[in-house]
């Protein structure tokens, strides 16, 4: 590969601005007043989840990843029970933290330690816009980071759980 002083004047220009572009976008803005309160805001949503607090876990979730959850709910119930609940009545248990909540909560920890989040990665703000954010956490010993999204609503970042780590 050339030298960029090597270049034609017009490709190593637009090389350059590349480059440019290229890390300001992947530079994460520490100098964001949003960052500290987004890191909180993930935090806070690991930390619910160790204590089984799932009434605070629940509302710490973007409305996308509480209806994914609502609706996975829903669709067991309806395939265990032969009927389909309300869907009011299990937002209004995940809301209240009940024992559909609890249970489904306490499915996910079997699965996942919020542990890992907290104790065993290093956090990374990654790029940030008005209304989104990612989080870089990687876990020790992990090459890559997972990205955990974040979502402005109604003035409060929200954990993107679905849009994080469902598939699509």
């Amino acid at each position: 590969m050339r030298p960029l002083s090597r270049l034609p004047g017009a490709a190593a220009l637009l090389v350059a601005l590349f480059l440019a572009v290229l890390s300001a976008h992947a530079a994460p803005p520490v100098d964001n007043p949003a960052v500290p309160v987004i890191l909180d805001r993930a935090e806070a949503f690991f930390h619910a989840l160790k204590a089984r607090d799932c009434r605070t876990a629940f509302a710490a979730l973007t409305a996308k990843s509480q209806a994914t959850i609502l609706s996975e709910t829903v669709s067991a119930l309806a395939a265990a029970e032969g009927s389909a609940p309300k869907r009011q009545d299990v937002r209004r248990d995940f809301e209240n933290g009940g024992p559909l909540a609890r249970n489904y909560w306490g499915g996910f920890l079997r699965r996942f330690d919020p542990d890992v989040a907290l104790e065993h990665s290093r956090w990374r703000m990654g790029a940030i816009e008005t209304n989104r954010a990612e989080i870089l956490l990687t876990h020790e010993g992990a090459e890559r980071p997972a990205v955990l999204r974040m979502y402005r609503e109604g003035g409060i970042w929200k954990v993107g759980l679905a849009e994080t780590f469902w598939t699509r």
